[in-house]
């Protein structure tokens, strides 16, 4: 495709795949390429869908890997593109949006919250995007035709680290429960009572539940729990869900279900700490 002054004047288009399967499109002719080895010269788009493998999947599985600082296919795949094209349009895992990669030639990225694949349900987005001159400051995000903001507008919304507490994740002891995912009907992760969820559901490889320990002296579980959840539903709803990664497929009510990573869950109860002590230390001035 030839592209001038963003006006399409002429198109060209190729077609290629590692693996071409049956053409359901026999006007498109597919050449067998490895295009992350050999990527074809001399376009100005690239259009793909390119393919997630994690480094760790690949070595639990025997498949080899390149020789790549990164890891995972896509975001070697995106390098590669980007390296070689001015203009590029990937359906990639939505987790893309945290990844901190490629921000210089980002435009805008779509979150697709309907069913993409029969195969999997990985979450996906759809990201674009152009010469590094044309780019903006800040990329925007959509959800489908939803303009949810800029990315720097929605970081505004994040949970900023205010204590340095030593909190011990996937502590079987630990005062703190968390729900860490949502469930397929909504909003579900919950800060609450550890003792809520049984011991023997604790282990050090979870990421979905968890305990936690280190909880100060003198702080009441109940109020800091509440003080947690707080502070999570306002981060929920000033960040759209941007930051939480997505997880499993979609809930009832058409969007992505989200995971609470560990490190936003401490800065959460960090938070808390802070504006309960600063509640403790009122009432005794009073």
């Amino acid at each position: 495709m030839i592209i001038e002054d963003d006006v399409i004047s002429e198109s060209r288009w190729a077609c290629f795949d590692l693996e071409p399967g049956e053409n359901v499109f026999p006007e498109f002719e597919i050449e067998q390429k490895d295009t992350i080895k050999n990527f074809p010269k001399g376009f100005k788009v690239a259009i793909t869908n390119p393919p997630y493998l994690s480094k760790n999947s690949a070595t639990r599985r025997g498949l080899d890997y390149p020789d790549t600082e990164y890891d995972d296919l896509y975001k070697l795949s995106l390098d590669v593109m980007l390296k070689n094209t001015p203009y590029v349009a990937a359906i990639i895992p939505e987790t893309f949006i945290t990844s901190g990669l490629f921000h210089e030639r980002l435009h805008s990225v779509i979150s697709l919250t309907c069913k993409m694949f029969s195969d999997t349900e990985c979450p996906v987005c759809l990201a674009l995007f152009v010469p590094a001159k044309k780019a903006p400051k800040s990329f925007d995000i959509y959800r489908m035709n939803e303009l949810l903001g800029s990315f720097s507008e929605l970081s505004e919304g994040d949970v900023k680290d205010v204590l340095g507490i030593s909190w011990k994740f996937n502590d079987p002891d630990g005062e703190v429960g968390i729900w860490c995912v949502d469930n397929t009907r909504g909003n579900s992760i919950y800060f609450g009572d550890g003792d809520l969820i049984p011991k023997k559901e604790i282990k050090n490889t979870s990421r979905s539940i968890t305990r936690v320990g280190g909880l100060p002296d003198g702080i009441n579980l109940g109020r800091f729990t509440e003080c947690c959840n707080d502070i999570l539903k306002k981060y929920r709803k000033d960040t759209k869900d941007v930051f939480m990664a997505s997880f499993k497929g979609l809930r009832v009510d058409g969007l992505y279900r989200r995971r609470l990573d560990f490190a936003t869950a401490r800065r959460i109860m960090n938070l808390a700490i802070f504006e309960i002590a600063k509640e403790m230390s009122k009432n005794e001035e009073n």
